[in-house]
């Protein structure tokens, strides 16, 4: 018996099935470009959710007394007018609107908007109970004229004041459905998120730059390109908000998990203002662009 042709013969069926196995982890673990595409579209939205939040906090502290009177609130620019609009009724409420105008307005975050985001309020933003409820008409943003998502009008988000946390600052408990439609031919993203947002720096009482959110919870959606995605934020890693930077978050995970594949986790850094995140499943680790 010719042990060496043995011996040999063993090593390269090894070494097949070690280049087999090594293959198929690859694949297993490859970030494909619809993956990608459908994690940029899960953090365009969860980004578009958290503006809209914003422009209503912003609106509410700057605009007129009251939200009964005109102005113009030169926080989100010159073009933008805050008013009260009896032609939108939303029950009770005392409903807020923020006119971008029909024709893409530049705003002081360097994106362009335009349309109307309607903010309808029970109670002042920074009081317990306080419901708010956002709707939108003919809203679009972007970062360049030509390159805007227009939010579908039949989009809205609900905010519940949940009363002072522990730390004495106010939280709120979020309930949204978006549906995006992107520039260009782009296809649409549906979105749906449950969340807790609850302040951790700054005025408690008001907006103001200083102030830090932290949050936390679920969502699930469907990218443009067909792809349906659920989404949570990681355990202990929830998404830091800080207003001072005003585009994305400076912190935090989160995990989205697109239908029939493993985790990815996109990671938005440690504190620093910028617009990109990291990407990763078991290992393999890509860099990505937020818009």
């Amino acid at each position: 018996m010719n042990y060496k042709k043995i011996i040999v013969a063993t090593c390269m069926i090894l070494l097949t099935l070690s280049n087999l196995f090594f293959t198929a982890c690859s694949k297993k673990n490859k970030l494909t470009d619809a993956e990608i595409s459908a994690v940029q579209d899960g953090t365009s939205a969860e980004g578009t959710s958290q503006e809209t939040q914003s422009l209503a906090e912003q609106a509410h502290t700057f605009g007129a007394a009251g939200m009964r009177m005109t102005s113009n609130c030169n926080l989100l620019s010159a073009c933008v007018h805050i008013y009260s609009d009896s032609s939108h009724s939303f029950g009770t409420s005392d409903t807020l609107t923020i006119d971008f105008g029909s024709t893409p307005c530049i705003c002081n975050d360097g994106r362009y908007r335009q349309g109307k985001v309607l903010v309808a309020y029970t109670g002042r933003y920074h009081s317990a109970n306080a419901a708010i409820d956002i709707h939108f008409v003919n809203y679009s943003v972007g970062i360049s004229p030509t390159d805007m998502f227009a939010i579908d009008n039949a989009s809205f988000k609900h905010i519940l004041n949940n009363g002072l946390s522990t730390n004495n600052y106010f939280s709120w408990t979020i309930n949204s459905t978006f549906i995006i439609h992107k520039s260009n031919n782009g296809g649409t993203i549906s979105y749906t998120e449950n969340k807790v947002r609850t302040q951790i720096a700054g005025d408690p009482l008001h907006f103001d730059w200083t102030d830090k959110f932290e949050i936390s919870g679920t969502a699930s959606g469907t990218a443009a390109n067909g792809t349906s995605f659920t989404a949570a934020t990681a355990a202990g890693k929830n998404l830091i908000r800080d207003m001072s930077c005003r585009k994305h978050f400076t912190q935090g995970e989160l995990d989205i998990t697109p239908s029939g594949k493993s985790i990815i986790t996109i990671d938005f850094g440690s504190g620093k203002c910028d617009n990109s995140a990291t990407i990763t499943r078991n290992g393999v680790t890509r860099t990505i662009t937020l818009r």
